[in-house]
């Protein structure tokens, strides 16, 4: 049997997952219990992976997935699949990969999300290797295979992470639980805590859920993972995850949520997907949003996920006003953001990389650039040395080296949203 190489491209248009994407690319999204790529490491079971993105990015890309990263090496004898890392499935009997033609494109409800073919077939090989070299940019190369049709879902927008949370959960619970659900150690779950549907309950090793708690099934699986800790008073609505090492401080935590690993959560969540290592720890709505990695949310900061007249939202991305079709969507803050207490976000609203934003009673601006200091109506730069000072103090705080490769990331994106920060800043000074 030929080795199995897999390889990971951004896809195109990165800039539709703004302000997420300026730190990551898209396939380093949470959705469900896992990050995208992660998805298919049971499905596939390759040998080795390899990631293509953006050369700002590989150095950090490199330091989370622990492999290569933009480095095309020798295939030969390889089983080769290059996957767009938007692409996931969507049913747990969708995809066998011993059901997909050696050598092919693979569609997806017409859209190209794939390269299947053998590493010794040396045209396809350099068409594939030049492509990468050069980026990866825009649709896969035309290598004059044929058509593999392939079942699942493209992910094309922030909100398509949201929608797709519920039932990804529900295919992750499948693989987590090991057709073990139900079953832990009875020092683990307090005698007065409720859980329903213990057969869609998952609890990871070492874990604790405390007492009156309730772990609600009836409606999606739940998945408790390894050291996450749920203190008394805290209501958990499935689909939902606890990743590793989090904790919950009470509060509800309503249907289609994912808290990411080592994050500290409490107030009230419906619908959300935390990246990880955030801190929302006091009172407050979220709503059908998505926070980054290293954001911190003040007491009682709130964000609207409907407008009042129940039209359809619209979100600001760079160059673009896109209408989501949904009447449900939240906010999008990007890794490093920091809101005071109060903070109000409207319906749609994203706040880039490293912001500091507070000024409860004002809703806050419907899109706030890369590193944004101020709010009431007043905002200034984010000087650059005390962002990162404060991400360093902050990773010292958890325990974890703020590296060089994370260091630089932050001088590059202030670099880089330069023009789009003294954009905003000259009309909201």
């Amino acid at each position: 049997m030929k080795m199995r190489l897999v390889i990971f491209v951004e896809g195109p248009a990165v800039n539709q997952f703004w302000p997420l994407a300026v730190s990551r690319p898209p396939y380093l999204l949470r959705c469900g219990a896992t990050l995208l790529w992660e998805k298919w490491i049971p499905r596939l079971r390759p040998e080795r992976l390899c990631f293509f993105t953006r050369p700002e990015l590989a150095g950090i890309v490199a330091e989370k997935t622990g492999n290569l990263v933009n480095q095309s090496e020798d295939w030969t004898g390889a089983d080769v699949w290059v996957l767009d890392g938007r692409w996931i499935l969507s049913a747990a009997g969708d995809f066998d990969p011993d059901t997909i033609p050696e050598e092919c494109l693979l569609r997806c409800a017409d859209r190209s999300v794939g390269i299947r073919f053998s590493g010794d077939n040396t045209s396809v090989s350099h068409t594939v290797s030049e492509w990468l070299r050069t980026g990866a940019r825009g649709s896969f190369p035309d290598t004059g295979l044929p058509p593999g049709d392939v079942s699942g879902k493209v992910i094309d927008y922030l909100w398509d992470v949201v929608d797709y949370n519920p039932d990804q959960i529900g295919l992750d619970f499948a693989s987590l639980a090991g057709g073990k659900p139900g079953q832990w150690p009875p020092d683990m779950v307090d005698r007065t805590a409720v859980v329903t549907n213990p057969e869609r309950t998952f609890i990871g090793e070492g874990a604790r859920i405390g007492p009156q708690t309730v772990l609600d099934a009836r409606g999606g699986a739940i998945i408790i993972d390894k050291n996450a800790v749920i203190n008394p008073h805290t209501y958990i609505e499935g689909p939902a995850v606890v990743g590793p090492g989090s904790t919950l401080f009470g509060g509800k935590i309503r249907a289609g949520t994912t808290i990411g690993p080592v994050c500290r959560v409490g107030g009230e969540i419906e619908a959300s997907v935390f990246l990880g290592w955030a801190n929302k720890h006091h009172d407050g709505f979220l709503g059908h949003c998505i926070i980054g990695e290293w954001v911190n949310l003040g007491a009682l900061t709130t964000n609207s996920d409907l407008k009042n007249n129940y039209r359809p939202v619209r979100v600001e991305l760079p160059g673009q006003v896109v209408d989501t079709g949904r009447v449900k969507v939240g906010s999008y803050l990007a890794d490093h953001t920091k809101t005071g207490i109060g903070t109000l976000l409207p319906s749609g609203g994203t706040v880039g990389f490293a912001s500091n934003i507070f000024g409860g009673g004002a809703v806050a601006p419907k899109m706030i650039p890369e590193f944004v200091w101020g709010g009431g109506g007043r905002f200034v730069e984010h000087r650059l040395a005390q962002a990162r000072q404060t991400a360093a103090e902050v990773h010292r705080r958890r325990n974890v080296e703020f590296t060089d490769e994370e260091a630089g990331l932050f001088d590059l994106i202030f670099e880089q949203s330069k023009r789009h920060r003294d954009t905003f800043l000259s009309v909201k000074r």
